[in-house]
């Protein structure tokens, strides 16, 4: 994919994402997740439980309430990440749903706010 398309796939999303949380929320509307940033170590150890030609990650999409935002860790500001959406990596082979939790990963770091 050439930036150009990447960038307008970004401006498509965050123009969607802001309007429809303006349009449910108003006046409390947050400023929604533009990115999930996850480091290689955790994406290799999905990466290794599956089969070296077959696998892969399978990522889902979320939303942090109050019953998840602990995922986020102990952070002065979680509950600034309730009603953030999130993206959960799973360990896949050939796009099979996870078949334990060893295999599902979650508490990437969400932009904004950590960008």
């Amino acid at each position: 994919m050439d930036i150009e398309k990447f960038e307008i796939l970004k401006r498509n999303y965050e123009k969607f994402i802001q309007d429809a949380e303006r349009a449910i929320h108003q006046e409390s509307a947050k400023q929604q997740t533009r990115s999930v940033w996850f480091d290689r170590q955790t994406i290799e150890k999905l990466l290794d439980q599956t089969d070296p030609k077959q696998g892969g990650i399978k990522i889902y999409l979320g939303m942090y309430d109050k019953d998840t935002v602990s995922e986020q860790g102990e952070r002065a500001n979680r509950s600034d990440y309730i009603g953030k959406l999130t993206v959960i990596l799973t360990a896949s082979n050939d796009n099979d749903d996870p078949g334990q939790q060893t295999m599902i990963v979650n508490g990437g770091k969400v932009c904004p706010p950590d960008c």
